[in-house]
């Protein structure tokens, strides 16, 4: 398995994405438990999208450290 910076730095915006989609999903389900308007919890539709970035990005992330190649 190969940590080199490029790796280290793909983890690290694959943890960003995370986060960020993380509090805008807890944002959002708060907006709509509060709130009685249409549309209210619409931020956590992004915050979830941004999660399944995040994710894809590990999973991309992980599987070129894995991957066998030059050193």
């Amino acid at each position: 398995m190969r940590w080199n910076a490029g790796v280290l730095a793909g983890l690290l915006i694959g943890l960003v994405w995370l986060s960020i989609g993380l509090a805008l999903v807890v944002i959002g389900r708060r907006r709509a438990r509060e709130s009685s308007a249409d549309g209210a919890g619409n931020l956590g539709v992004i915050g979830w999208f941004l999660l399944a970035v995040g994710g894809l990005t590990w999973f991309a992330t992980l599987l070129l450290a894995v991957v066998p190649g030059g050193p």
